[in-house]
């Protein structure tokens, strides 16, 4: 192979576009696999983000519903195992 077919127009395009795919892959600063890091830890934090915003509307419900006696009563009953004086609780494991 020739000098001059070696350092032709094309072969100097061929290498340019190479060089600099791999520098966007690899090397800048915003690289492809860092970008592939970034939307994955995205991805989580959105499934975080929607997760608490369902728990922060059932909370929500609950706070609304402690205004009311009767659901006030059953909460403490089931939640702390409240009773009334004089009443017996028992407790059944369901396994």
């Amino acid at each position: 192979m020739k000098i001059d077919q070696l350092f032709s127009n094309r072969n100097i395009i061929i290498a340019a576009t190479l060089a600099f795919v791999a520098w966007v892959l690899f090397f800048d600063r915003n690289n492809y696999l860092d970008s592939r890091q970034l939307d994955r830890k995205i991805r989580e934090l959105e499934a975080e983000k929607a997760f608490y915003l369902h728990k922060i509307t059932e909370d929500s419900a609950v706070i609304a519903g402690l205004k009311d006696s009767a659901f006030l009563e059953r909460f403490g009953r089931e939640n702390f195992l409240m009773r009334r004086p004089g009443e017996e609780i028992y407790l059944i494991d369901e396994k």
